[in-house]
């Protein structure tokens, strides 16, 4: 019976001191995971996220998103792993210019007149205006692409020109700003006036160059007394155009937004009298021509009146972001035109 007893009792202890956790296997599996997985952590092969690319200033200029992959190594605990780099693009160096063709030109003269400017190799980008009678002119030209536009009478005058190489057309649109004035309603007539917008892709960066083209009519300054409007229709429909090209300048898209145009009012008599609706006021908010940015002394560029009335205008948001740097401007000759066409030479970034 004792001995029942203590058998009982050694198969109870047994019984007790048998292992009641997970299987040894387990464990040692367990081990060496955790003694592996700070070699296998980092997975190089894992893909490496997009980033879109965009510049400090988050306006409808600026913001103009272009996906990147751009893997650069980087330490991570004693490994290499990826990250993303920001990707700043190389600024570039672009001339724009705007030229008055005249229409009452032959078309050899405005062929002539064409093809001396475009082959400039300072210019990359032209305004025209009085260019209906020479659209053929303008689409014959080597190495250069133009975009001309119908009207509600035919060919409209506003053209732009571009240089193939460094831009492909994105969209262009033709804005109808003022009724035109015929000989039955006032001593100066003109056509309906219109504000060309193109927008161009610069194809080394992808970014966007949006170009506003326009032509005031003639008759609205004073040349008695500079920098007052004349008492005619033709300043009060100048002085609505005005208007309508700032509305538009605002909601247009593009990273470099720039204006030509001939604006029949003389820009030195502008900057002095600065008169209620003309140009500088009224697009003060908008954009600052060259020549308040580096003055009129280069020469008239329309020298039968000895004024300054052809401009290339820089948004000012631009300039205040440095996307856009007016680097010089110059007056052209050697012109069959009565006008002279201006560069203005631009770095944008």
């Amino acid at each position: 019976m004792v001995r029942r007893v203590l058998l009982g009792r050694r198969d109870d202890v047994r019984r007790r001191s048998r292992w009641t956790g997970p299987p040894p296997l387990l464990l040692v599996a367990t081990v060496l995971g955790l003694a592996v997985a700070p070699f296998v952590a980092d997975d190089s092969s894992a893909p490496v996220p997009q980033a879109v690319v965009v510049s400090a200033a988050q306006t409808p200029r600026t913001v103009e998103p272009r996906i990147v992959r751009t893997p650069t190594l980087a330490k991570q605990g004693g490994q290499v792993g990826h990250r993303i780099a920001p990707v700043r693009l190389a600024p570039i160096d672009v001339g724009v210019a705007t030229m008055n063709m005249f229409r009452k030109l032959s078309p050899s003269e405005a062929a002539a007149d064409a093809r001396r400017l475009t082959s400039h190799p300072g210019v990359d980008v032209v305004g025209w205006q009085e260019a209906d009678p020479f659209r053929k002119v303008l689409h014959r030209l080597p190495g250069w692409t133009s975009k001309t536009f119908g009207a509600d009478q035919g060919a409209a005058e506003l053209a732009v020109s571009w240089r193939t190489s460094e831009f492909r057309l994105v969209s262009a649109r033709l804005h109808k700003v003022a009724l035109g004035l015929s000989w039955r309603e006032g001593r100066y007539p003109f056509d309906n006036r219109y504000v060309a917008v193109v927008r161009l892709k610069h194809r080394a960066t992808g970014r966007v160059l949006t170009v506003l083209n326009t032509h005031l009519p003639q008759k609205i300054e004073d040349l008695g007394d500079p920098g007052r409007w004349l008492s005619t229709i033709n300043a009060i429909r100048a002085r609505a155009q005005l208007d309508r090209l700032a509305d538009i300048w605002h909601t247009v898209p593009g990273r470099w937004v720039v204006g030509t145009g001939d604006f029949n009012f003389g820009a030195r008599a502008d900057a002095r009298g600065r008169p209620v609706g003309g140009p500088m006021r009224t697009l003060r908010h908008r954009a600052e021509s060259t020549y308040q940015l580096l003055g009129t002394g280069i020469g008239p560029t329309h020298p039968p009146t000895a004024r300054n009335i052809d401009y290339v205008w820089l948004e000012r948001t631009g300039l205040r972001d440095r996307l856009i740097q007016l680097r010089a401007q110059r007056v052209l000759s050697g012109y069959h035109s009565d006008h002279r066409p201006l560069l203005a030479r631009l770095r944008l970034s």
